[in-house]
C-alpha cells in the first residue's frame, strides 16, 4: 500500500476529523463515522478512494533517477536527501 496522502493532506485530514468527532457529540450520530474513516485515512497516509481515482498529494522522488555512472551533483544530493529522510 503505497501512501497517496501528502503532509499538508494529512495534518487537515487530522484535524477535520477531530473537528467531525466535536460535532457527532452535539449534532448528528453519523459524525462519528465521518470523523472515523477522515481521522484514520490522515493516520495511515493513505485513502482508498484516492487509490481507485490515481490521485495523489505526496511528492514523487522515484521519477528522479540518480544517474549511476556520473559525477555527484547538488541536485543528486538533494534527491538523496529527500529519498532517506
Amino acid at each position: 500500500m503505497k501512501s497517496n496522502v501528502g503532509r499538508t493532506e494529512r495534518i487537515v485530514r487530522i484535524i477535520a476529523g477531530l473537528v467531525f468527532f466535536v460535532l457527532g457529540a452535539g449534532y448528528w450520530w453519523g459524525f462519528y463515522w465521518i470523523a472515523a474513516v477522515v481521522f484514520f485515512t490522515g493516520l495511515i497516509s493513505w485513502c482508498p478512494i484516492w487509490s481507485v481515482l490515481k490521485i495523489s498529494s505526496c511528492k514523487d522522488t522515484e521519477e528522479e533517477e540518480i544517474p549511476v555512472n556520473s559525477v555527484s551533483t547538488d541536485k543528486d544530493k538533494r534527491i538523496r536527501e529527500r529519498r532517506f529522510k
